[in-house]
């Protein structure tokens, strides 16, 4: 049986008994107790507070004094409330922070002038870098003129320079 079909018997023999199953489960590092639901085709999770954690309501709201409220103010503002009634939509809910940032960023992005596309190279920047290369060669090479190869060159060049060396030490 897989685990979604597990989930699935759970939730269909909680829905048909009425009742919730209690558990634990650990969120940031600690344990925490939680309450699953049948909601839909799913199951629902709510964590809950431990004992400890919660105060009474006369922590609260012991220091607001007990009035006796005229019975007409009362039935005018249940009227009010009955009147206001009607499903929850959770469209209704708006996050205005977000909704404020994102209006500003839009301006934002209308100010800004699109980028401008890169212009194409004109062709007369453009270099011959294998003409340029053969033309630097040939300026540097005075001694492939002579039919000496560039490595021999060097080689005999050298060995000139030796026989110069040897024949001031001779002298």
């Amino acid at each position: 049986m897989t685990s979604s079909a597990r989930r699935a018997v759970i939730r269909d023999a909680l829905s048909a008994k009425g009742v919730v199953g209690m558990g634990r489960v650990v969120l940031s590092n600690r344990e925490r107790p939680i309450m699953l639901e049948p909601m839909g085709l799913g199951l629902r999770g709510i964590t809950l507070r431990y004992r400890h954690e919660i105060r009474s309501e006369a922590e609260y709201f012991g220091d607001i004094p007990q009035m006796s409220l005229p019975k007409e103010m009362l039935s005018i503002a249940e009227h009010i409330v009955e009147m206001k009634l009607e499903d929850f939509d959770p469209a209704y809910l708006e996050d205005r922070y977000r909704t404020v940032l994102v209006s500003m960023l839009k301006e934002k992005s209308a100010t800004i002038p699109p980028r401008a596309k890169p212009a194409a190279p004109s062709q007369k920047n453009v270099i011959d870098l294998m003409a340029m290369l053969k033309k630097s060669l040939q300026v540097e090479r005075p001694a492939s003129e002579k039919g000496l190869k560039p490595r021999r060159a060097a080689a005999a060049v050298s060995k000139t320079a030796d026989a110069k060396r040897s024949k001031r030490v001779q002298e």
